[in-house]
């Protein structure tokens, strides 16, 4: 063995041991959050605790980033160093039913990871970069970060989600969000019938017409929707009805294709019912990811050093959408998964309990053990850096 690959070995163990030594606080957080859930936009506590958590470590904290209160931006390491790396720290919860996206395990796995990088590596290793991302259930944190430039001179980004699934690659839908609102003319449901303009017909015919277009639409597309807006009483002809809908997609000419023909289902409704149509675009779309195959590969290695084997479900099964895929536009990124259970979903009571169980907690602790680690091969690896670079390339 060679003196260096010695020194990195040693360097690699100091780090895992750094991630076990560190892990109680962060668990701690955990249950903390848990706790005390903060919708989007919201979650003031939170943000106070992750930035009191990273001021210890002494980052540099720069809050508020994006024109956003509850954002922030945390930096240690020399902006010369070879690499910077961000590591995101999601923080928001779902209104009655609490961390049933599993946020407050992920958002501290990120802490913790980058604790322990920061702790084992010098300065010129790395500059590592905790990005803390409000409002992932709006699908709105992440656009605004990037926006903002956050991510300007980030070479990777990564964070890791709480699932039933273990899995180094995951894809994202792409997600476009409208409101389509009808107007017609009121009337006396019962007494004057014929003097209405049923905007409610409107509504109803372009569900119709997005039900049989399904039959044409590919395999992998979307499209959902509710009645936001249906009418007032039954004895007044509705003068105003609205639909909500979404459109997803993997593949990003699927989606414009798919959401063109919604639109059209909706402009061909109000035609055939009289109607006057608004059409609204809904904020939080996003997107489909643009995957990095070479860090996510470079994440499996450290799910293979570290013993734990992928669960064999495919990087497009049981996906929605997220505003991190904006960031893959403009950074190499990976959103792997960790399993805290079995047979969870998603956005349930059962999983927001997960999250505070034995293997809630050994979750967050592999994940921030598998982030570390890919961290610090990008800092210590120059051959790594240039694959996801490449890859990155091959990608626009």
């Amino acid at each position: 063995m060679s003196e260096a690959k010695s020194d990195r070995d040693r360097e690699y163990a100091a780090l895992m041991r750094a991630v076990e030594a560190s892990a109680g606080e962060a668990l701690e957080l955990a249950r903390w959050m848990s706790a005390h859930p903060e919708i989007s936009l919201e979650e003031h506590a939170t943000h106070q605790r992750y930035v009191e958590y990273l001021r210890a470590r002494d980052f540099t904290v720069e809050e508020g980033q994006a024109d956003l209160e509850t954002a922030f931006v945390a930096t240690r390491g020399s902006r010369k160093a070879p690499v910077s790396i961000a590591l995101l720290a999601e923080m928001d919860a779902l209104p009655e039913i609490g961390h049933a996206c599993g946020h407050n395990l992920s958002g501290p796995a990120s802490l913790l990871a980058a604790s322990a990088l920061v702790e084992t590596l010098p300065d010129d290793a790395a500059r590592i970069v905790v990005i803390g991302c409000p409002a992932e259930e709006l699908g709105i944190g992440k656009l605004r970060l990037v926006e903002a430039g956050v991510f300007d001179g980030i070479d990777a980004a990564m964070m890791a989600h709480a699932s039933d699934m273990r899995r180094a690659h995951r894809l994202f839908l792409g997600n476009r969000k409208f409101e389509f609102v009808f107007h017609g003319r009121a009337a006396h449901a019962a007494a004057y019938p014929e003097e209405g303009i049923n905007a409610l017909d409107g509504v109803i015919a372009f569900f119709v017409a997005v039900g049989l277009l399904r039959q044409q639409l590919p395999r992998g597309v979307r499209v959902h929707g509710i009645v936001s807006d249906g009418g007032e009483v039954p004895n007044i002809i509705p003068e105003r009805a609205a639909a909500q809908v979404w459109v997803r997609a993997l593949d990003e000419t699927e989606l414009d294709d798919a959401a063109r023909r919604v639109e059209t289902c909706a402009r061909g409704s109000a035609e055939s019912t009289g109607t006057r149509l608004e059409r609204f675009t809904g904020s939080g779309g996003s997107p489909p990811m643009r995957p990095n195959l070479a860090l996510a590969a470079l994440y499996r290695r450290q799910l293979e050093r570290l013993g734990l084997p992928e669960t064999d479900h495919a990087p497009g099964a049981a996906i929605g959408s997220s505003d991190i895929t904006h960031i893959s536009r403009v950074v190499p990124t990976i959103h792997p998964n960790f399993p805290i259970g079995e047979n969870l979903q998603l956005h349930t009571r059962a999983f927001a309990e997960a999250t505070t169980s034995p293997r809630g907690e050994a979750g967050l602790v592999e994940a921030a053990r598998a982030l570390a680690g890919t961290a610090w091969e990008l800092s210590r690896r120059p051959e790594v850096r240039e694959a996801v670079a490449l890859d990155a390339a091959a990608s626009l």
